[in-house]
């Protein structure tokens, strides 16, 4: 609040966050849920106020849990922001596979990013974040463009359902933050909402996420963050050099200091490191958003058959991937079952 008080009127083209959730993780004290929205409405309002008239503002937030209640954050967010003048564009769902277990309700496989504009005259660069056609050479098939593509080659808008894979073990951009945004995930909305030269604004900055991803797409960037080793993280990555001990604050760190420099990585280790050491860059499978979406619509549709299998006593489908290990196991019994959900899916 002492940051954003000390700003002016409009003075940034993006404000961009993860607020702390209220859910009594280590990084944040677990507080009514009332006294917490009051709080964040403070925050709101002075964004708001910097905001530029052609401004952005995107606002990741999940689920508040108190004894077996869930109520999702972005219902109680909206009617805050909407108060302010704020005009929703918005409500993006970040799906993930993987989460927390429930017992008593469906285990929460989402959270969500709501996206808000200062004025109907805003920044919007489709053709940056485009992503490929489902089908790439589908034509049209009469009148006078018959032959043509009828979808734009340059690929299509990635829609309002995002699966970047999320920040943890095994993750290259991992560091000793527990809640991070995956760079991709911010690349597409600094991309989609700014031009080169804008400010991107983060009140909650933690580990400097989004001042790495502005400063990668050559945007100025403004952030706050109150713990102080947190704020270290953030400084070690914008910086890119390897500390006093020859530590990164992550994988990824590292691996772009020693394609820079043609060092050997064996020199070197990262904050979070458990191996003996780092792995290169070439030797990791990261994966595009794409291939995330795709495994989850492959999972929930054989998840749908297996259930639609069982309510009809019929023999359940086999999963491609029953070891969790990638590879196809399929019993000779089950050969025909499996064909069946394939040309189904």
């Amino acid at each position: 609040m002492e940051l954003l008080k000390s700003l002016p009127d409009e003075c940034v083209d993006l404000v961009v966050s993860s607020p702390p959730y209220n859910l009594g993780k280590e990084y944040e004290g677990k507080k009514a849920l009332e006294i917490y929205l009051e709080e964040q409405t403070s925050v709101l309002r002075e964004c708001n106020r910097i905001l530029k008239s052609t401004g952005s503002l995107f606002w990741q937030v999940g689920a508040f849990s108190d004894r077996g209640m869930l109520i999702p954050l972005d219902i109680r967010f909206f009617p805050i922001l909407e108060s302010f003048g704020l005009i929703p564009r918005n409500r993006i769902i970040w799906a993930r596979q993987h989460g927390l277990h429930a017992q008593k309700k469906f285990s929460c496989r989402h959270e969500t990013i709501l996206w808000f504009t200062k004025s109907d005259e805003y920044t919007f660069n489709l053709n940056a974040i485009r992503v490929p056609q489902k089908y790439q050479n589908k034509k049209h098939y009469r009148g006078s463009r018959k032959g043509e593509l009828s979808c734009n080659p340059d690929g299509k808008n990635p829609g309002d359902i995002w699966l970047f894979r999320n920040v943890k073990h095994n993750h290259e951009e991992q560091t000793i933050h527990p809640c991070q945004f995956p760079e991709d995930l911010i690349a597409r909305i600094i991309l989609a909402t700014t031009n080169k030269g804008e400010i991107v604004f983060d009140p909650f900055i933690g580990s400097g996420t989004v001042a790495i991803v502005a400063r990668d797409y050559e945007r100025n960037f403004i952030g706050s963050e109150i713990d102080p080793k947190y704020y270290q993280v953030a400084l070690r990555r914008l910086s890119g050099e390897p500390d006093q001990n020859g530590c990164f604050p992550n994988l990824k760190t590292l691996r772009d200091y020693v394609e820079k420099t043609g060092q050997s990585i064996e020199k070197y280790r990262f904050d979070v490191q458990i191996g003996s050491r780092a792995s290169e860059r070439s030797k990791a499978k990261i994966f595009p958003e794409e291939y995330h979406l795709q495994e989850m619509e492959e999972r929930l549709l054989y998840e749908e058959a297996a259930f639609a299998a069982n309510l009809r006593e019929e023999e359940p489908p086999v999963d491609p991937k029953v070891n969790g290990n990638g590879k196809k196991t399929i019993l000779p019994n089950q050969i025909g079952e499996q064909i069946k959900l394939n040309l189904w899916s």
